[in-house]
């Protein structure tokens, strides 16, 4: 039973590394040599300074990477449900990102219903960053872990249903 789940896990966590991985080597290049201090520490300022080619460089690949950090849920959300999958795993994926919108979309319609976003607006009562845009739908900001529950939904349904003919 222990290695049985520990299999699983493990799948998981394997899905997990390769955007995390990528974002976090482009993000920590990109910071550390358009860092100030550091290019004035150095006097790398004729070379890594604002307005040379390498500072714009350095700056597309920290902005890069940082699109990645932005996008965790819905990358979580893609990669678990592919990665759980047994079989066509494209569609496993798929399905999660259309999940992930609907689950959005859903949340924002419960907002609107209750009054916590009205004519398009934040209701003033509401804590401030609770709600933000997520994919250009006001909603909840929960986070990577929505993004988890989704694609452990999503892998869960699509092992259990991806033969079953309508």
């Amino acid at each position: 039973m222990f290695s049985k789940l520990f299999s699983k896990l493990q799948r998981v966590g394997q899905s997990f590394m390769i955007p995390i991985a990528v974002a976090g080597l482009l993000m920590g290049i990109g910071q550390s040599f358009t860092n100030e201090t550091m290019i004035q520490t150095y006097h790398l300022q004729f070379i890594l300074g604002k307005g040379t080619p390498l500072y714009a460089l350095f700056t597309i690949m920290c902005n890069a990477g940082n699109i990645v950090f932005d996008n965790l849920p819905i990358l979580f959300a893609v990669g678990i449900a592919m990665g759980m999958a047994k079989h066509e795993k494209a569609t496993a994926a798929f399905s999660a990102l259309v999940a992930f919108l609907i689950m959005h979309a859903s949340i924002n319609a419960l907002l609107i219903i209750n009054g916590y976003i009205v004519n398009g607006q934040i209701a003033d009562f509401v804590r401030i960053g609770t709600i933000n845009s997520i994919c250009g739908i006001q909603s909840l900001d929960i986070g990577v872990f929505g993004g988890i529950v989704v694609g452990l939904g999503v892998a869960y349904l699509h092992n259990r249903f991806y033969m079953t003919r309508l």
